[in-house]
């Protein structure tokens, strides 16, 4: 089983915006995250780590944060080269903000 002491930190959700229009936003991407997952119980995020397969050159990120409605926690993949990995467009999320 994976670790997913990542799930302890409090840290923001990623963003779809890239770097050239993050000040226009007022949102910053996180860097290389390709996708991710929101759930409302850590019970609920651990199941996903539980069962995610992650090829050469991936791991696993994620953390905790709370919006307007509740608690939330979330699992993201980070790849270590975005450019090997493929076309930023292709980036999917999951939860919070769209599905």
């Amino acid at each position: 089983m994976m670790d997913s002491r990542f799930l302890d930190e409090a840290r923001e959700l990623p963003s779809k915006v890239h770097a050239s229009q993050a000040g226009k936003s007022g949102m910053t991407p996180m860097e290389r995250i390709v996708a991710w997952s929101v759930f409302r119980t850590r019970a609920e995020a651990e199941n996903l780590v539980a069962h995610v397969h992650l090829a050469p050159g991936q791991h696993l990120i994620g953390g905790h944060g709370q919006d307007s409605v509740a608690p939330f926690w979330w699992v993201g993949v980070q790849v270590s080269d975005l450019g090997e990995w493929g076309h930023s467009a292709a980036i999917n999320k999951r939860g919070r903000h769209g599905d």
